[in-house]
């Protein structure tokens, strides 16, 4: 129940932010310095709880005696314990500032909410392609009936790519997740994202201009 609370704290903090980076973005005289200082805190609220999830579950001991090649990768030192606890912090919170500041970079252009959508549409079509081709789409869980057994994968992979896209959180590299392959291809993706968001959205001043001819 505890994990459940940390995801969906993830997942609020998140939007909190993105929403502040398409605002500071749009109207940053309106947003003012405070939007900064609260973008800040929010992906580094979104960085700790992340790196929490993975490091408790990491610790466990049952979880490291039954699956010693997934758990594990946390020292026993105490002291390069917290600072492996720092770094998994620093880089969920900048993983989730790269991937929000490109949603936002989209969305804020011209037509910002046919990109997205192209966007959305293309990394969830070709995750749930590589899913299927791996074998891997159905979901963990055993549940009864065809349509549970379709509805709840749809769902749950969503959810899980969602949770890994806005926070890095390490554990979502478990088989029964995302899988290893697709997050650190998310991983990758989320950090070449900005930078092809500035190339395909659209020039805003050619849009401007357009616009006052007619």
């Amino acid at each position: 129940m505890l994990i459940f609370l940390l995801l969906h704290l993830v997942a609020s903090l998140t939007l909190f932010a993105y929403k502040n980076r398409y605002l500071w973005l749009t109207n940053p005289q309106q947003a003012g310095s405070f939007a900064l200082l609260s973008i800040g805190i929010s992906a580094m609220t979104t960085g700790f709880t992340s790196a929490m999830i993975s490091f408790d579950m990491d610790v466990d001991v049952t979880r490291r005696k039954t699956q010693p090649s997934m758990y594990g990768y946390i020292p026993n030192d105490n002291g390069l314990r917290g600072r492996c606890f720092v770094l998994m912090t620093l880089i969920s919170a900048l993983h989730n500032l790269s991937r929000s500041l490109a949603f936002a970079l989209l969305a804020a252009a011209p037509g910002g909410g046919r990109l997205l959508l192209l966007f959305l549409s293309c990394e969830f079509g070709l995750f749930y392609i590589l899913k299927i081709a791996r074998g891997d789409f159905f979901y963990w869980v055993d549940v009864n009936g065809m349509l549970l057994s379709l509805v709840i994968p749809i769902l749950e992979r969503a959810v899980s790519k969602i949770i890994a896209d806005f926070s890095g959180c390490l554990h979502c590299r478990h088989p029964y997740e995302m899988g290893g392959l697709v997050f650190s291809m998310n991983m990758v993706w989320a950090q070449v994202f900005p930078f092809v968001a500035l190339q395909v959205r659209p020039d805003d001043g050619k849009s401007e201009a357009r616009s006052g001819t007619r």
